[in-house]
């Protein structure tokens, strides 16, 4: 049994270095960024409304997209059932402007400021993450 706990400590050692890693590698916008959430690749949304689309049922399902890239002074709207799936802040940089929400199916949040700011849901934490990147 201690082997069993070793390997899986291993992993999961494993699994948070690299969702923690600081240097991205995708050629999307924001390559040099550092990797939040396991973002290492950003749709661009930086033209038009930035909209990210969670699941509508209590089932888990990745955000879509779930890694974007916006501008400096953008919104960026969520879509999903915030009963189900609490969008809380998570990772990334400091102060994120993405407050939590429990209730509702709709929230939309400014970003003035520049940086990489991570989210995900509050009960699927390890199922539907993302990060929105914003750069001048």
């Amino acid at each position: 049994m201690k082997k069993k706990s070793l390997i899986l400590g291993i992993a999961c050692a494993a699994l948070v270095a690299a969702c923690s890693s600081s240097s991205g590698s995708g050629d999307d916008a924001g390559s040099d960024a550092a990797v939040v959430n396991g973002c290492t690749a950003y749709t661009d949304m930086t033209t038009g409304t930035a909209v990210i689309n969670g699941p509508s049922t209590a089932a888990a399902a990745q955000y879509s997209p779930n890694c974007i890239h916006v501008k400096v002074g953008q919104s960026v709207t969520w879509n999903s059932d915030f009963a189900d799936h609490p969008l809380v802040a998570f990772g990334g940089d400091s102060p994120n402007p993405i407050q939590s929400t429990a209730t509702g199916t709709t929230v939309t949040f400014a970003f003035p400021n520049a940086g990489t700011f991570g989210y995900h849901c509050g009960i699927h934490t390890t199922l539907m993450f993302g990060a929105v990147e914003v750069t001048p």
